[in-house]
């Protein structure tokens, strides 16, 4: 079997978010520079949440990411439309888990235009176009079917973990699948 790497991984989450909490920090700064120079009690009041929300964001992930991901192994480095691989997911810590859902999505960019006399916009966005349901446990090994054809162009694929924690809350893990147009 061969094991599948989560993107992003939760290091780089966890980095981008001990960063912003330093740019929150040196906002703080700023803002009682302001504070002691022009008395603008109300900037520091906003900053202030702002690098408290930043903090409790800090604290909540890093409880999260004390569980890590869930081992994510398939039979087969490639697939096809129509193709069925085994898949099986292990969670390293299943005793703080209460249910892990599994789901096959496919993502493609989806735009939309608005074309009003001289305005015209067009916008963007990333989407699920394709999204099943897969199983409903906690450590398992079950049979994935891919759709026979493509439901858009540019679709890229992934394999969604989604783990129900004890304490509340749920960690979503996205694992991309390497899926060939034959």
């Amino acid at each position: 079997m061969i094991r599948l790497v989560r993107k992003p991984s939760l290091l780089v989450g966890f980095i981008g978010r001990l960063l912003f909490v330093v740019i929150c920090a040196a906002a703080v700064v700023a803002a009682w520079y302001f504070v002691l120079k022009r008395g603008t009690y109300l900037i520091f009041a906003l900053v202030d949440l702002l690098a408290i929300a930043a903090v409790w964001e800090l604290i909540a992930f890093y409880r999260r990411f004390r569980h890590g991901a869930p081992v994510v192994e398939i039979d087969r480095q490639s697939l096809a439309y129509g193709d069925s691989a085994q898949v099986h997911i292990v969670e390293p810590h299943s005793q703080s888990i209460t249910e892990m859902g599994v789901k096959l999505v496919g993502e493609c960019y989806a735009e939309s235009v608005t074309d009003i006399s001289s305005y015209r916009e067009k916008k963007v966005a990333l989407t699920r176009c394709y999204e099943e349901e897969l199983t409903r446990l906690k450590n398992q090994t079950f049979l994935l079917q891919l759709p026979k054809s493509p439901p858009a162009d540019g679709i890229n694929w992934k394999i969604v973990v989604a783990a129900h924690l004890k304490q509340g809350g749920v960690i979503e893990h996205s694992y991309p699948l390497r899926v060939r147009e034959t």
